[in-house]
């Protein structure tokens, strides 16, 4: 093999046919000798020393390349048997568990966003539906098992349809109708503005007035099976309950802890006390309630009220007959008092309750005026979370004219269970005398009532 040695003097020199650059100066072979063409060779040489440093640079850059990413995966494996050391599988799975868990939380809140508008959605808007059923069976104890306005037997009482449920921010309303074997009659149907002015709440529409305390229940909700007999003997069987208005004012505190004080302005339509219908509008009622708190576990609530309306006849009758009789007014008072006590850390199994109210009615008729007064008293013990016991005695003169010397009295025990917010049950004894009653007559009765929804056993 013969060995080339270049003995290369770099020099440049500028060629006039091609500008090339000439680099070889002379050449030397031993064992061979060849002659070079100075500008072929300065052309290739040229190319050849570019190529060479391109090659060179291009695979310096790959191999350092292979390099880094040999130590990175190397790194990366290091890393995982570390962790895979360092963890058990168990681990990992409950690592990457809440790792998905709290993803999806965070999709889940994105989709949940809330926006407030003046819109409301459509669940928002209905109204909460409730039925309420009340049934009992009675058993005269007589030898006939009867009497001339009740015998022995099971009564339905009827079907309670309560419908309820905010209009906007500012007012809600609330429907009563109830279903018994009469057919239906509306009980309630009324809207209320909460604070159409500063510590003033408005009603409109036909409620059960405030007259004392009871009068405002609806008989589902007693804490007895019936209404007090003063009440619907002086008041009317379904008591006072009339369309109108009413006005129901928070007091400032300077007389008590907190008082009230209600107008309310209604059709006559109780036709006991007033000319009924729209014959004796108005019918004006006034309520005044106080309410202290005498100790950490006790309150007392004192209330009055009077009313005034008419009951003479003036206007047109069904049959288009012009009645214009004189003025006769009805005036009513009432008087209400409630001690209820009911310990902070027990409220739920523990609490006494003491009530009682008194009524007066005095109406003017053709030839004089019927004047009677009423009332009732009763004591609840509640001794477990489901069960209370109490005793209601009741007082009252008839409604009707010369009945100084009548009375008629009436001893009510019961018991009731609370199986359920929903579902109650009671069991109660009346003994029932008077001046005009030839005997006494006593009355068991078990009564069941229940709730299906949101209302259950609310006394409005």
């Amino acid at each position: 093999m013969g060995f080339v040695k270049l003995d290369l003097s770099i020099y440049k020199t500028q060629n006039a046919s091609n500008n090339s650059i000439c680099v070889i100066k002379n050449s030397r072979i031993f064992e061979n000798k060849f002659v070079v063409n100075n500008n072929y060779f300065g052309e290739n040489m040229n190319k050849s020393i570019l190529f060479l440093l391109v090659f060179s640079l291009v695979s310096v850059s790959l191999i350092s390349a292979q390099d880094k990413d040999s130590s990175k995966i190397a790194e990366l494996e290091q890393r995982i048997k570390f962790l895979e050391e360092k963890f058990s599988q168990d681990e990992l799975d409950k690592i990457i568990n809440e790792a998905e868990t709290k993803a999806n939380e965070k999709r889940s809140e994105k989709k949940t966003k809330v926006f407030k508008s003046g819109q409301r959605s459509l669940q928002a808007i209905n109204p909460e539906i409730s039925l309420t059923g009340d049934m009992f069976a009675q058993s005269i104890i007589n030898d006939n098992g009867f009497t001339e306005k009740a015998r022995t037997g099971v009564y339905f009482r009827g079907i309670g349809l309560h419908i309820q449920g905010n209009l906007d921010p500012f007012s809600f309303t609330k429907v009563a109708l109830g279903f018994d074997s009469h057919g239906v009659h509306l009980g309630e149907a009324y809207i209320t503005w909460t604070n159409a002015f500063s510590r003033i709440g408005i009603t409109a529409g036909k409620f059960r007035q405030q007259f004392g305390v009871i009068n405002r229940w609806h008989v589902h909700a007693l804490d007895q099976l019936d209404f007090p007999l003063a009440m619907t003997t002086l008041l009317g069987e379904a008591g006072l309950n009339q369309i109108g208005i009413s006005i129901d004012w928070t007091m400032p505190t300077f007389l008590a802890d907190a008082s009230n004080l209600i107008l309310q302005i209604t059709n006559g339509q109780n036709e006991q006390l007033f000319s009924g219908e729209l014959f004796s509008f108005p019918a004006t009622l006034i309520h005044f309630n106080n309410y202290w708190d005498l100790t950490r576990n006790t309150y007392l609530d004192l209330g009055f009220t009077g009313m005034l309306g008419r009951n003479n006849l003036k206007g047109y009758n069904d049959s288009g007959d012009l009645i214009l009789e004189d003025n006769r007014q009805t005036i009513l008072g009432g008087a209400d008092i409630t001690i209820f006590w009911e310990p902070v850390n027990k409220a739920l199994y523990r609490s006494f309750l003491w009530r009682s109210e008194f009524y007066y009615v005095d109406k003017e008729i053709n030839d004089g005026a019927i004047k009677a007064f009423g009332g009732y008293t009763y004591m609840e013990y509640k001794f477990h979370e489901q069960w209370a016991i109490g005793t209601r005695l009741d007082y009252t003169q008839p409604f009707e004219e010369n009945n100084s010397s009548k009375y008629s009295y009436q001893i009510v025990p019961y018991i009731t269970w609370m199986q359920s917010h929903w579902v109650k049950l009671r069991l109660q004894y009346s003994y029932l005398d008077g001046s005009n009653m030839p005997e006494a007559l006593n009355t068991i009765r078990f009564q069941i009532v229940w709730a299906v929804g949101p209302h259950k056993h609310d006394r409005y």
